[in-house]
């Protein structure tokens, strides 16, 4: 699952920056998902006096409100222990990319993920290249413009689209290749494999969801594995 960084100093952009990111990503298409990083060790999410709350206070690690409209996970956790594994497992299946905001420590380094810095000043600007790596670019309320640096500098409130397209030529190709369907039927006799064209094995697959649907118990999305064996009942 591909993982945009947009990192920086207080106050420098990185909230509008993921906004735009977010908002031009969506717009193509993609799912995204969000992890904000917030260092005030007392924040907490939740509301003091709330059910919630209450729930919490009272000894429970994982607390989850449901609403017509949203369903929300309150865990009680060291942060310690979470790592990059921990947010992508949590929203894999509903989304392409992920964009986290902040985390600077965490992904300082890691070639894996591309990061977008914002920046204030020129002086931000020589800081952060020598921290962060690699930076796809640089973004923020005004354009800063250093020497001969040949990353694209983003003025993000009046070109947005200029960062969106940056991170989509980067997480594009990787997240067609995730949405594109794969081999989902196979038919073996006597252990050799039986050669399936792909309308036969759509024809295939479609029957028997369809008739696994019928059973009781048995709740179909799609994406299930199911094996089907015949064996010889005469022994």
């Amino acid at each position: 699952m591909p993982i945009i960084a947009v990192v920086g100093s207080r106050q420098s952009g990185k909230t509008t920056s993921v906004e735009a990111i977010v908002r031009g990503l969506t717009e193509k298409g993609y799912r995204v998902a969000t992890v904000k990083h917030i260092h005030e060790a007392d924040f907490s999410i939740d509301t003091g006096g709330k059910d919630t709350w209450r729930h919490a206070q009272a000894g429970a690690k994982t607390i989850m409100s449901v609403a017509p409209k949203e369903w929300a996970i309150i865990r009680k956790v060291d942060i310690a222990d979470l790592n990059l594994s921990t947010f992508v497992q949590q929203c894999e299946k509903e989304a392409d990319v992920l964009i986290l905001e902040g985390f600077r420590k965490l992904v300082a380094k890691n070639l894996t993920i591309p990061k977008v810095v914002t920046v204030k000043n020129k002086n931000e600007v020589t800081e952060t290249i020598e921290y962060f790596e690699p930076i796809l670019a640089f973004a923020g309320p005004a354009k800063v413009t250093v020497g001969n640096i040949k990353i694209p500098r983003i003025d993000v409130l009046r070109e947005p689209q200029k960062l969106v397209e940056i991170i989509d030529k980067r997480v594009g190709l990787i997240i067609k290749k995730r949405r594109a369907p794969r081999e989902t039927v196979k038919i073996q006799v006597h252990e050799k494999t039986l050669p399936l064209n792909p309308f036969v094995a759509m024809f295939v697959r479609n029957v028997i969801l369809a008739m696994a649907s019928t059973l009781k118990e048995t709740g179909i999305r799609g994406d299930e594995n199911i094996l089907i064996s015949f064996t010889d009942s005469k022994s």
